[in-house]
């Protein structure tokens, strides 16, 4: 008997035992994606910073508005515009004006901060969802990059690019629509897109600016004087109307707050405004930057800067190694260069200052005024921006170096009462101190003073100063010793000349034990001790005053020809001098003072080198 088996196919399910588990896999095809050039975009992708109802409160940069929309209109030529400068400058406003004015028009528009590549990738992340709601790409950048390839008549605004490699593959790829830029890069935009630098608001129109954020009137007395003191910078501007308008702040209240910087106002934001929108924190993101990428020596020069008047700024007041980190500043605004002069917006110079670039922007100032190629005409307005903003608040060596050359030079060009008012205001805000920088605005108050006052007067003043300076310095300080040469002149004048002798007697003791024979205020000492004897008129004059003169004649010749040589111009004048004098004694009637000037004349006892120049 044939047995048959028979076999079936199972479509099904199989189970075996009790405890089987059953495992269905279900696979389903997802639909293929859909191209994005076959994908339109719904009516109205709009994204922007500014909303229709910011229209009323821009004012001005109507020739820039011309310019960047005529470029957007070309159809052939380019396809962006950059527009660059410092920041809050308002490049961004601008931006978000015109892309307003293009709603209609274009479709879409699009803002995306674009400081750097992350954040683009987001924003067209973000585009893409707009531009295709119902299915999100499965990457939605490269996506959103063939939309904006495929279509015509949009519009993408990149705010606040860093720099132009981060979008010029971007721009250059995406051909038919729109890229509205803005960057404080104002370098390297060459074959990426043509850039409009902007500047500063004219002063009208930011006075306008001003009002249109201050609804009271009464509040808006004084507007202009604090749009120049602000520099007519809109960022600042706008922030100085809401000040005034949120805090019921006259105009003029708010120019003393600021002039009284101490950090506050240029830090407020309004209610509800962007805690980034200050002016200090808009700029520390650059400083920031510059540090990051190029170390910090352009911030220390932007600190130097920060002291000086904000226009006409020779580069040769900065060191000698500065040329490259001014490029760095100057790519980024912070600094404009032309030739060799360079100006600064003055609110970039309100937050840069700090007690360190105080001492460097005064070595600067001292070592461009003592040794620069610049004359003292040109430097005096940087040294008197120095003084206003503060410099002198700190007393050292330098600080009364620069007090004493602001103040003579104010006494050559102006006159000695203002130069006077200067050196008595500087000392007005250290009144009690005996800080030898103090001690010096004194000495050199007390010699514009001189031919002003009764010599009386005068020479109390000098014996003050002088007690002072031997108190606080010591009697062998060259400081104290030049101050007390200065006294010994004046009791000359005054004809006190036994009171001179005593006090030029003493100062050469002094001034050999401190300073050397040989020092020129030691030999000036005694230059004035021979003169003070020669002039006397009330002195009896004998032999011995004779040969004392000749002595101190001798002796500033010697040390002359040993410090300075022998065919030195100073060497030379004084052994004219003293031939001069000692003609007039060799016609004495004394016939013991005509025997000394033959011996003296006759040098017998000195060095030939020395015989040499008195005989011409």
């Amino acid at each position: 008997m044939a047995w048959k088996i028979w076999v079936w196919t199972n479509r099904g399910i199989v189970s075996s035992g009790p405890d089987a588990i059953n495992i269905v896999n279900n696979t389903v095809q997802a639909p293929p994606p859909v191209p994005a050039a076959s994908v339109e975009s719904p009516p109205g992708v709009v994204r922007l910073r500014s909303t229709p109802a910011a229209t009323r409160l821009f004012v001005g940069r109507g020739k820039e508005f011309a310019a960047l929309a005529k470029t957007l209109r070309r159809r052939s030529g380019g396809n962006a515009q950059v527009l660059t400068g410092l920041g809050g400058i308002g490049k961004s406003t601008l931006a978000a004006q015109y892309a307003l004015t293009q709603r209609g028009k274009r479709n879409p528009i699009w803002w995306i901060d674009a400081e750097d590549p992350a954040q683009i990738d987001l924003g067209l992340e973000a585009l893409a969802r707009q531009l295709y709601p119902g299915n999100s790409p499965e990457r939605p950048v490269e996506w959103a990059k063939e939309w904006l390839a495929g279509h015509k008549d949009w519009l993408v605004i990149l705010d606040n690019v860093t720099q132009p490699s981060v979008v010029a593959e971007l721009i250059g790829s995406l051909p038919s629509g729109r890229f509205l830029v803005t960057s404080r890069q104002t370098v390297g935009w060459e074959g990426v897109a043509p850039p409009i630098q902007l500047g500063v608001l004219p002063i009208h129109e930011a006075v306008q600016m001003v009002a249109r954020r201050v609804a009271d009137r009464d509040l808006l007395d004084g507007a202009e004087e604090v749009c120049l003191a602000l520099g007519g910078l809109p960022l600042a501007i706008e922030m100085a109307g809401h000040y005034m308008s949120q805090n019921r702040v006259p105009a003029r209240t708010y120019l003393r707050r600021l002039s009284d910087y101490d950090g506050a106002v240029l830090e407020w934001t309004h209610a509800g405004g962007e805690l980034d929108r200050t002016v200090r924190w808009t700029w520390q993101v650059t400083l920031d930057r510059i540090a990051a990428q190029h170390g910090p020596l352009p911030m220390r020069l932007l600190g130097i800067l920060a002291w000086v008047a904000p226009d006409d700024i020779p580069i040769s007041l900065l060191p000698g190694e500065a040329e490259i980190a001014v490029g760095h500043l100057a790519a980024y605004g912070l600094v404009t260069r032309s030739e060799n002069t360079l100006s600064v917006h003055r609110l970039v110079q309100a937050v840069s200052r700090n007690p360190e670039s105080r001492r460097a922007a005064g070595q600067a100032l001292r070592t461009a005024w003592k040794d620069g190629p610049e004359p003292s005409s040109r430097l005096a307005p940087h040294l008197a921006a120095y003084i206003a903003a503060g410099g002198l608040a700190e007393l050292d060596d330098a600080s009364a170096w620069l007090a004493d050359a602001f103040g003579f030079h104010l006494e050559r060009t102006v006159s000695a009462q203002e130069a006077i008012a200067f050196f008595e205001k500087a000392m007005a805000e250290h009144v009690g101190s005996d800080h030898p920088a103090l001690l010096s605005m004194r000495t050199s108050r007390a010699i514009l003073r001189t031919p002003l006052d009764p010599l009386d007067v005068t020479i109390g003043e000098f014996e003050r100063i002088v007690a002072d300076k031997q108190r606080v310095l010591g009697p062998g300080d060259l400081d104290t010793l030049e101050t007390r040469l200065e006294l010994g002149s004046l009791f000359e004048r005054r004809k006190q000349y036994r009171q001179a002798f005593a006090h030029y007697r003493q100062l050469i003791t002094d001034a050999e034990r401190a300073l050397g024979r040989h020092h020129s205020l030691t030999l000036q000492a005694k230059w004035n001790l021979a003169e003070a004897y020669v002039n006397a008129e009330d002195l009896k004059w004998h032999v011995g005053h004779t040969f004392l003169v000749l002595l101190l004649w001798w002796d500033v010749l010697t040390g002359l020809a040993e410090s300075r040589g022998l065919h030195d111009e100073t060497t030379r004048d004084f052994g004219v001098r003293i031939r001069r004098y000692v003609t007039m004694l060799a016609h004495d009637d004394d016939p013991k003072t005509r025997w000394i000037v033959r011996m003296f004349n006759a040098g017998a006892h000195f060095p030939s080198r020395v015989r040499k120049v008195l005989k011409g």
